[in-house]
């Protein structure tokens, strides 16, 4: 992995190409997943069967991309779409889609997808809310500093906690009471985002932690078809948590441990002998541009910069079509892309990695892997601006570090946030929060296991 080298500019110029077509588009086009939205299907009649609509959504779903004009699937915006362009996850603040996501909010109080989705657990109808988008919907909002008491934030919290809640988990819909960890993770990241600690965000996590299997992975759900594991999923699960360990549940016991063996299971499973992104995990085949997307955006949260920048490397030379301005759906086992469009599931997934790899990694960071600070103290507590002109130089002496010297400058800065919680000092608490999160983020990167003392 060394060695590696990356165009930041040709990586802008793509996410930017990209990112004009989705605008010029209204934001509307395909998805995997839209199929009962058919005109054909919808006049036959046969949408009142379970079994039909399985089928038809698969039939549409594995077909070439003709076949949706054939069978007149209309172009649909997608809320999760713009959440990914407006900061949800993490990713950078593309558009200002505030105004279309709250106009798109459900009387419920949550958000949904626009089109009628069968699945072989629930069915939901068009637009029904669901756990996924809301969440997206939420962080989006909360990274545009809306403020909390917003009643778009005080509709959404009755939803996410008086109709999703059941006993220990949150389910994907009000009216199932399916448990997919991913889903259940994200309800209660945004639930402890938008009232803070509570019982139910600390039940859902525990359940997530006691669900991981013994090499570090997680199925995909608690039901016999949910049993997979994928990669994207995998990544989902590993941000969150490393996300509510950064916003102030580190101390939640076996909650370093549970990041650290999955981050382990993620590189070793979720990546081929080239170090490239798979779907499924431990097993090569059809390689989704979704599964890339999402790598590039957790090997940067973990630090393995280089990983990222490699990823990128790879996905602007083989996933992206610089004559339609857009990334293929993904690379099929032969070899060759798979040419489909999907709006949500491809475009703007890849334009969020874009961006977080691009934010990450500027144009010399590369050289600063070998510089350390001459001022850097490592007996005072490490907190960090947002945006930190000299964050690349403090990542670089932190990488310089004995581990024991690192192990207690965690604990400095720990103890430092704890005193400033106590004080209502919040804007030095964010500061030492994101120092927290960035010693974290190294600890990983090393193998460090922040909170264990190695013999004890």
């Amino acid at each position: 992995m060394r060695g590696v080298t990356m165009d930041r500019d040709r990586l802008i110029d793509i996410r930017d190409r990209v990112l004009a077509r989705m605008v010029a588009d209204g934001f509307a086009g395909a998805d995997p997943f839209d199929g009962l939205e058919s005109a054909v299907f919808r006049a036959s009649g046969l949408g009142r069967f379970r079994l039909a609509r399985l089928t038809w959504l698969q039939a549409i779903k594995r077909g070439p991309e003709g076949l949706r004009k054939v069978v007149r699937i209309p172009k649909m915006v997608n809320p999760k779409t713009l959440a990914l362009l407006g900061g949800a996850a993490q990713g950078g603040v593309l558009c200002d889609v505030r105004g279309r996501l709250l106009e798109l909010q459900n009387p419920d109080g949550g958000w949904g997808y626009p089109f009628e989705w069968q699945a072989r657990a629930f069915y939901a109808t068009r637009h029904q809310s669901n756990a996924i988008v809301t969440s997206f919907v939420v962080d989006a909002l909360l990274q545009s500093a809306m403020q909390k008491d917003h009643p778009a934030f005080v509709h959404a919290t009755g939803f996410v906690e008086g109709k999703l809640w059941r006993e220990g988990y949150f389910a994907y819909f009000d009216h199932s009471n399916v448990e997919i960890h991913n889903a259940s993770l994200w309800a209660a990241f945004v639930l402890y985002r938008m009232i803070g600690p509570n019982d139910k965000t600390t039940q859902a996590v525990e359940r997530i932690m006691a669900a991981q299997k013994a090499d570090g992975s997680w199925a995909y759900g608690t039901r016999s078809h949910h049993r997979f594991v994928d990669g994207f999923h995998t990544g989902y699960v590993l941000d969150l948590l490393d996300r509510l360990r950064a916003s102030g549940m580190d101390g939640l016991n076996g909650l370093d441990k549970a990041i650290a063996c999955g981050w382990q299971f993620y590189r070793a499973a979720c990546f081929d002998k080239d170090d490239l992104p798979r779907s499924d995990a431990g097993r090569d085949g059809y390689l989704d541009a979704h599964a890339v997307a999402q790598a590039m955006a957790s090997l940067c949260r973990f630090g393995d910069r280089e990983g990222a920048i490699r990823v990128s490397e790879w996905a602007a030379e083989n996933l992206f079509d610089p004559g339609r301005d857009l990334f293929f759906a993904g690379i099929k086992k032969d070899g060759r892309p798979d040419r489909r469009n999907y709006v949500r599931w491809t475009q703007a997934w890849m334009v969020w990695a874009l961006s977080i790899v691009i934010e990450n990694t500027g144009p010399n960071l590369s050289n600063l892997q070998d510089q350390a600070m001459s001022n850097f103290d490592p007996t005072v507590p490490i907190s960090f601006a947002h945006p930190d002109p000299d964050r690349a130089e403090k990542e670089a002496a932190l990488r310089t570090l004995p581990e024991p010297a690192f192990r207690a400058l965690y604990d400095i800065t720990r103890a430092a946030a704890s005193r400033a919680k106590a004080e209502g000092a919040m804007e030095t608490l964010y500061g030492l929060t994101r120092g927290m999160k960035t010693l974290q983020r190294i600890a990983a990167e090393q193998g460090i296991i922040l909170g264990i003392r190695r013999g004890g």
